[in-house]
């Protein structure tokens, strides 16, 4: 037994044991605090990151509108200037290069087709907003059929696609552009006739300018079917053999169809015309631009671009800038007064009967400096049809209907 001594140290060890924690328990509870500010600390931490990325994403998104927004009043100042002198009435762009993109970025050849057709976007938007009247697009030649299988299929989805959203489009929604689809539609996939056909009947009543879509489209073969049709108007009755001159066969060309003046349209199951209408035939091509630096036309635009400026630019299509399209705008400028007046002098020369290989040959040499410079250049030798008889006019009529009934056909 204790001592009362003994008792009284043993009481005091007791109660410092009994009010005093363990060290053990002291330990854990350290622990527990630092753990505690730890969190704190990085929850504080985590929070202030956040919300300085925040702020810069913010900041980049206004940096980017702004410049977006500067970059806008930019390119409208300097197509105001590009407007105060001649400017195009018909664009057409062989877009070339789209392969040649992805090889050197090491991508399938279905992402540069999908790249050039953002450009297309683009362009549309740039033409329209300049005043082109029409702007025709390359966009498959029947040469391309002998492309894999496989490239081809991809690029017949992206077709369908490309057909499928480009009626609602900015640029056509905003400027009510007209889609037409030229060329050898019965060598397209089904799919793709059906796409084509149906983005046509959804712009047909538009009033703006045109976007004319080449598929299965060579030169070769417009012309051979614009002649074709002649020759069946005069063996079917239609047309007498002295009415089919060279502004009949103008108007036969793909894509005159869309300035015919369509007079019943009942949401594609009637469509029909009157021979009577005032007939306009598409305006010749005045620009034509090849991309990715080649220099040949490869069978596009034979007929329309007698008298057209060629820039060729050395850019593959997806890396086509609009600074590429004021060059090209510009380049033809400076040639514009003279092309207009060899064409309008090939047209006297075919009025007036006068013999047309000679004519040809010297009007693009014709050059009066002393004229004061047109601000508008007139396509003077296919603005409209009123010279040619009635019984053209009545063929004309009827083949229009023949096409617009086929477009406009349920399958």
């Amino acid at each position: 037994m204790c001592s009362a001594a003994s008792a009284q140290r043993c009481d005091d060890s007791f109660g410092q044991h009994r009010h005093s924690p363990p060290h053990a328990v002291t330990a854990v509870v350290a622990a527990a605090s630092r753990i505690a500010r730890d969190i704190v600390g990085v929850v504080t931490v985590d929070v202030t990151a956040a919300a300085a990325r925040d702020m810069t994403r913010r900041r980049r998104r206004d940096d980017a509108r702004g410049a977006d927004a500067l970059l806008t009043t930019l390119r409208r100042l300097i197509l105001r200037a590009l407007r105060r002198g001649a400017t195009p009435r018909h664009i057409a762009v062989i877009m070339d290069g789209n392969r040649r993109y992805a090889r050197t970025r090491e991508l399938r050849a279905s992402r540069g087709h999908e790249a050039g057709a953002a450009t297309l976007d683009a362009l549309a938007a740039w033409s329209f907003e300049l005043g082109a009247d029409v702007l025709s697009v390359y966009a498959l030649s029947t040469e391309n059929f002998k492309r894999t299988r496989e490239e081809l299929e991809e690029l017949f989805d992206l077709v369908c696609d490309r057909l499928d959203a480009m009626g609602e489009s900015a640029a056509v929604r905003e400027y009510e552009a007209r889609v037409h689809v030229s060329g050898d539609l019965d060598a397209l996939p089904k799919r793709v006739r059906d796409a084509a056909r149906a983005v046509m009947r959804a712009t047909w009543t538009h009033k703006g300018p045109m976007l004319n879509v080449c598929l299965g489209y060579t030169g070769r073969e417009d012309i051979v079917r614009a002649i074709g049709d002649v020759r069946d108007g005069v063996e079917n009755g239609e047309l007498r053999a002295s009415d089919a001159d060279e502004r009949v066969v103008e108007a036969c060309l793909h894509g005159c169809e869309r300035f015919g003046d369509v007079s019943r349209c009942d949401e594609g199951r009637e469509c029909s015309t009157t021979a009577t209408t005032t007939w306009a035939v598409m305006p010749e091509v005045d620009l034509l631009v090849r991309t990715s630096g080649e220099t040949r036309l490869s069978d596009y635009m034979l007929y329309n671009a007698r008298f057209a400026a060629l820039v060729f630019v050395n850019a593959l299509w997806p890396e086509f800038t609009f600074m590429h399209m004021v060059y090209c705008v510009c380049k033809y400028q400076c040639a514009a007064r003279e092309l207009r007046r060899a064409r309008e002098s090939y047209a006297r020369a075919r009025d007036d009967g006068v013999d047309e290989e000679h004519v040809l040959s010297n009007a693009v040499a014709e050059v009066n400096i002393r004229d004061v410079e047109d601000k508008t250049i007139a396509n003077a030798s296919s603005s409209s049809l009123t010279t040619i008889s009635t019984r053209a006019k009545s063929f004309i009529a009827m083949r229009l209907e023949r096409i617009t009934g086929k477009i406009f056909q349920v399958r």
